[in-house]
């Protein structure tokens, strides 16, 4: 059986922001960013309950950010779609950089161990992240010519 962990997170996304500060001062991190982290931390530490430890080996990394829908939208749209994309900021990397680096050392021993990483940006009814880290130990990797 593959080892897989899920799990939502409702409510606005927070991307990852640079550190604060300047040459001259010292570097931190946004409240906003850090009170996220530990949000994503805590839901993890919960979806890592049915395993002993951090997942070892190559893993996928799949992410889904929602957001809400602008408040221009015709009514006509908002009954038409499901959802649309997201194409406006914040950029998909930093979603992932903020939820990479909260699940160091609780899905995993340490972020390098992510092969393969996808993220969604959609517009939806819903605000929300979707996380899923997922094994891939034992599936053999793409044979890749250039």
């Amino acid at each position: 059986m593959t080892a897989r962990i899920k799990f939502v997170i409702p409510g606005d996304v927070v991307p990852w922001a640079r550190a604060g500060g300047g040459k001259t001062t010292v570097k931190f991190t946004p409240a906003k960013q850090r009170n996220y982290m530990g949000v994503i931390r805590a839901e993890a530490h919960k979806a890592m309950k049915a395993f002993p430890g951090p997942l070892t080996g190559p893993l996928q990394l799949k992410i889904a950010a929602v957001y809400l829908w602008p408040k221009s939208t015709t009514k006509a749209r908002l009954a038409a779609a499901d959802g649309a994309w997201k194409t406006t900021k914040p950029d998909s990397d930093n979603i992932t950089k903020i939820v990479k680096d909260a699940l160091n050392t609780i899905a995993y021993v340490d972020d390098a161990q992510i092969a393969f990483s996808s993220c969604w940006k959609t517009l939806g009814p819903k605000a929300g992240l979707i996380v899923e880290v997922i094994s891939l130990e034992g599936v053999p990797a793409p044979a890749i010519n250039l």
